[in-house]
């Protein structure tokens, strides 16, 4: 009888914990809607469905303040080489443009000296007014622009199906990992208290 249960412990044990683990991941999605329990003071619901806003909002509030803040933004498009793809961009434009509305009869070494003259005045007003754009579309991302607001919109606008889909193929090695955890944890709790027996019935 004492060996049948020292083996049926740690399976029993780890059966109980993998069970148990598979559980609570599915409760973290399920059920979607809350259920009371009947005669009972208890309603049931998954973490997610209920916290579902809360957790919209942390997200939101945490790449806004930590991940992405919009001073990071606007010192990346600062930093970036945009700005002179931009003034080479209008430049080109405004030098093909020009040629082609050029009387046809002009030589064409006139025709470069005018379209070297406009790229010159091109090249010394161009900047200051990018420049003054630039800020001016900053001005508005620092004010107009909220990261969390847009992120909690998202988030809220997933429907729990979707959202549980999404997070499941995302962490699904890992949940993975986490069952099988709990049947390894279980087992093991099985052997000490097998161990356990065997001690006292000696």
């Amino acid at each position: 009888m004492l060996a049948w249960q020292l083996f049926t412990m740690p399976a029993v044990g780890g059966v109980i914990g993998w069970i148990t683990n598979v559980i609570a991941i599915r409760m973290l999605f399920r059920p979607y809607h809350p259920i009371k329990l009947p005669l009972l003071p208890i309603t049931i619901q998954g973490l997610l469905p209920k916290f579902k806003a809360e957790l919209a909002a942390s997200i939101g509030k945490a790449v806004e303040e930590e991940l992405l803040p919009v001073e990071t933004l606007i010192d990346q498009f600062d930093a970036s080489t945009a700005r002179e793809g931009i003034l080479k961009a209008i430049e080109g434009h405004i030098e093909s443009r020009l040629r082609q509305k050029l009387p046809p009869f002009l030589p064409d070494g006139l025709k470069s000296i005018i379209a070297g003259l406009l790229r010159d005045w091109l090249g010394q007003e161009l900047p200051p007014l990018l420049d003054k754009l630039t800020q001016e579309v900053k001005e508005r991302v620092r004010t107009d622009l909220h990261i969390s607001q847009l992120v909690q919109e998202k988030i809220m606008d997933f429907d729990l199906a979707e959202l549980e889909a999404l997070i499941l193929r995302i962490s699904h090695r890992h949940l993975r990992h986490l069952e099988i955890l709990g049947g390894i944890l279980g087992f093991v709790i099985g052997l000490i208290q097998a161990a356990s027996l065997t001690l006292f019935v000696r």
